[in-house]
């Protein structure tokens, strides 16, 4: 989401920079801008004074007859006078919402979704069709939605993914949808929905199980839509024994018909086609744009110690639109190995007819592969600097240079060494800190009274003998020189740290919140920990252009209060904290809390959405379970459908 100034009247008026004094902004994209800070520095309403249980809380709510598994847009006077909302459903509906009124703008559907299930492996996603948070260019108003859906409305076995272009305003189509198809351009024999090929289950043809859209979409600065897709190893009813990941970009012009422009698609592949992995989710975060370059963080998968099989890394693409209608290209530029276990393959990890010397990801005791997962986030790139941050299932922030990845080199080239480390330290009690350090290979174990690297805390046990996935990141800029980091991991509180872009200077620990995230549950297990926005007034000290007023800022979170929210339903809860106060104890001080209102509490988090923060409101998704009157799903599947919360001052 890329924080704007937005208006269906008149002119467009877009800035990727803040501009100082305006008074609204629209969210146009996830985590804020195309460097998925996650913060919004145009907020004037909410503030440390209001935000309090005596004047903030819930204002109203909006039901959906279906699961949602993305972020709210929201459209500044997009609906008249008002804000309108933009959210997407699994039943591949596109609503617009009044954001004052609670009325329907309209609502769209874009095709017939798909039955889940031969995917549904937790058994509580009945239908699968818009699961990505769309974005709007606002060069062009134009809203692109990516839908998964049937070729046929009545035969679920064969599917397609779908790019749309709408109008914002009312969802209508601008240009007619491109299906998703195409061969790597990287020579490694990969094909995106390759629709001949079909496997034999139950006595019946099916298309092969097909990558899934998870991360959020992404737009480059020379006209790339970019869709990262992950590789879909649920095989229920059977499918293709060697998944990949992929990033996929079209050219926007040609996406809008405009003369001379392709409408297919440059496909990049993970992993060469006799492997597997590599999957791009990001915890539904989107990849970092920069001009023409692009950042995705892969999972786990085949890799090795070449530039072909890239699972467990950072990878860096270049998006080239084509010449006088030739297909566009995205071409590898560098990448970052984070896990490399060195022919580890055996049993589990390949089929018995391939023989390639590769590991599956982090090894484990007693098999091949362990689901490690580098790309647990999506990568956050400080505004102004050389630095890539990314969150891992190791409960690590590993700090790149944007410049030079490192590749092969899982030490030398990280900025911060040793990389910040959160204090939740590593693994779970079957598999402690010590355990990580000896697989991974890559990182120092210092000492923790070395005065250099005092911060870092990472030896022994781990913290309460729990796991610390991190699935989002969020960074309030101070000025060009850095600002704070803020994590929230699984079975852990919120942390923050100083965070400096001056080479050099180490991460060093701030201060954290009192509440855990799933409190009552054993590890592994916990997803998602917190997930992120920070909000405020511009800086009135730097002109840098996403620099934050420390004085009004707000750090937002939804965590998991009780339960898993992946694999089950977990209890959830709104919270807000004052984002640079240090109370003693280096402890945040909390301004709000679902819980502590009257109203009663969150409900069940929404897995993997962030809370959206715009124009004195605050923008909740949870989903609603077992509601049988406002809920339809297909016969045989648990009825879980979702609700907006909307708050703001009473």
């Amino acid at each position: 989401m890329r924080l704007i100034i937005f208006s269906f009247l008149g002119s467009v008026v877009f800035s990727l920079f803040f501009v100082q004094g305006v008074q609204a902004v629209s969210v146009t994209e996830r985590a804020a801008n195309n460097f998925r800070t996650a913060a919004n520095n145009q907020e004037f309403t909410l503030n440390k004074n209001n935000v309090n249980p005596a004047q903030f809380g819930l204002l109203r709510t909006y039901d959906f007859n279906a699961k949602v598994e993305t972020q709210p847009l929201v459209v500044e006077n997009g609906a008249g006078g008002d804000d309108l909302v933009i959210i997407t459903t699994m039943k591949n509906e596109v609503i617009g919402i009044n954001a004052r009124t609670n009325d329907t703008v309209y609502r769209v559907k874009l095709g017939p979704e798909v039955s889940s299930q031969d995917m549904d492996l937790w058994k509580h996603t009945p239908t699968w069709g818009i699961s990505g948070t769309p974005i709007i260019d606002t060069s062009t108003n134009t809203l692109f939605v990516a839908a998964w859906v049937r070729k046929n409305a009545n035969d679920n076995r064969f599917r397609d993914y779908r790019i749309f272009s709408l109008n914002p305003a009312n969802g209508s189509q601008k240009s007619s949808s491109v299906r998703i198809f195409g061969q790597s351009q990287e020579g490694n024999g990969c094909w995106f929905n390759d629709s001949g090929a079909v496997f034999r289950a139950n006595n019946q043809d099916h298309q092969y199980v097909y990558p899934k859209l998870r991360a959020g979409l992404a737009l480059t600065g020379n006209n790339g839509l970019v869709l990262a897709f992950a590789a879909n190893g649920e095989k229920f009813m059977g499918g293709r024994k060697n998944p990949h990941g992929f990033v996929v970009a079209y050219d926007t012009r040609g996406l809008l018909q405009q003369p001379g422009f392709s409408r297919e698609p440059a496909i990049f592949c993970a992993t060469s086609f006799n492997s597997w992995g590599a999957g791009i989710w990001h915890a539904g975060g989107s990849p970092v744009t920069e001009g023409d370059m692009i950042y995705v963080a892969t999972s786990n998968g085949t890799s090795n110690n070449g530039a072909v099989d890239l699972a467990e890394s950072m990878i860096k693409l270049r998006f080239t639109p084509g010449n006088a209608g030739a297909r566009p290209l995205l071409q590898k530029v560098d990448y970052y190995k984070a896990f490399l276990d060195e022919r580890t393959s055996g049993a589990g990890c390949l089929w018995s007819d391939n023989n390639s010397e590769v590991s599956c990801g982090r090894a484990a005791f007693n098999k091949a592969g362990s689901d490690w997962d580098f790309g647990a986030a999506g990568p956050l790139m400080v505004p102004g600097s050389s630095l890539l941050l990314q969150g891992t299932k190791d409960g690590i922030i590993y700090s790149l240079d944007k410049f030079n990845l490192g590749k092969n080199d899982r030490f030398n080239q990280l900025m911060s060494k040793p990389p910040l480390v959160s204090s939740y330290y590593g693994g779970d009690i079957a598999q402690n800190w010590d355990r990580v350090q000896h697989l991974n290979r890559s990182l120092p174990c210092p000492a923790v009274n070395n005065s250099d690297y005092g911060w870092f805390m990472p030896c022994g046990d781990p913290q309460n003998n729990r796991q610390h996935h991190i699935h989002a990141l969020a960074f309030a800029q101070r000025d060009q020189s850095g600002g704070i980091v803020y994590v929230w991991g699984e079975n852990a509180n919120l942390k923050t740290y100083n965070f400096s872009t001056i080479s050099g200077v180490l991460p060093a620990f701030r201060a954290e919140a009192d509440e855990l995230a799933s409190l009552n549950l054993d590890s592994p297990g916990g997803m998602p920990g917190g997930l992120l926005m920070v909000s405020g007034r511009p800086s009135q000290t730097s002109n840098f252009p996403f620099a934050i007023d420390f004085g009004t800022a707000i750090i937002w979170a939804v965590y998991a209060k009780y339960g898993d929210s992946n694999k089950d339903f977990a209890e959830g809860q709104l919270v807000a904290y004052d984002a640079t106060t240090i109370l003693p104890g280096n402890k945040l001080k909390r301004l709000y809390r679902t819980g502590d209102d009257s109203r009663g509490g969150l409900g069940k988090m929404s897995k993997m959405i962030p809370p959206v923060v715009a124009n004195g409101r605050v923008y909740v998704m949870i989903y609603r379970v077992g509601d049988n009157n406002n809920c339809t799903v297909p016969d045989n599947q648990q009825k879980v459908c979702s609700q907006l919360k909307v708050y703001g001052l009473k």
